[in-house]
C-alpha cells in the first residue's frame, strides 16, 4: 500500500511541475498557485499519510525499520506542516511572498532529506540503486523545480 501511496504523491508532484511549466508563459501566479497546492500542499498531505499512518511499511521500504516510529511520526507531522501552509498560501490567497517562502522552505527540507538519503546510500554495506535514483537524483530534481518557481514568481 506505501508504494502506492509514494508513487501517487510522485504522480502528483509531477503533474504539478508540469502545469506549472504550462502555465508559466502565460500566466506566473497561477503558475505558482498550482506548484504550491500539488508540490507542498497535497505532498505534504500525501507524506503525512505515508510517514505517520502508514510508518511500519515506509520505514521497512526506506529501510529504516525501528522499534521507535517517533523519528517517523515526527517527519509525518512536518509534511503535514508544510503541506496545511502550502494548501493556506493558496486558498486564504496570502500571495506570492507566501507561497514562495513555502515552496523555498519545503525545498529546503526535502534538500536536507536528499542529503540523509545520500549519506545511507554512501554509508551502507548494499548499495541501492533505487535510494540513489528515486531519494536522492528525483528528490533533487523536484527541489530544483520548486526553488526555481518560487524564484521566478518573486523576480517576476
Amino acid at each position: 500500500m506505501v508504494k502506492w501511496i509514494s508513487i501517487v504523491g510522485w504522480v502528483v508532484v509531477g503533474v504539478g511541475v508540469f502545469l506549472g511549466f504550462y502555465y508559466l508563459g502565460h500566466d506566473v501566479n497561477k503558475s505558482l498557485a498550482i506548484v504550491t497546492v500539488m508540490t507542498v500542499g497535497v505532498e505534504g498531505v500525501i507524506g503525512f499519510i505515508r510517514h505517520y499512518i502508514f510508518y511500519k511499511a515506509d520505514a521497512k521500504r526506506l529501510g529504516w525499520e525501528t522499534d521507535r516510529p517517533d523519528w517517523m511520526w515526527e517527519v509525518g507531522f512536518a509534511n503535514l506542516g508544510f503541506g496545511a501552509m502550502g494548501l493556506l498560501a493558496v486558498i486564504a490567497g496570502w500571495g506570492v511572498h507566501a507561497q514562495a517562502l513555502v515552496l523555498l522552505g519545503y525545498s529546503l527540507y526535502l534538500f536536507q532529506a536528499a542529503m540523509l538519503h545520500l549519506y545511507r546510500y554512501l554509508t551502507d554495506e548494499t548499495r541501492s540503486p533505487a535510494r540513489l535514483w528515486r531519494a536522492v537524483m528525483l528528490t533533487l530534481l523536484i527541489v530544483a523545480m520548486m526553488t526555481f518557481f518560487a524564484v521566478y514568481a518573486l523576480v517576476a
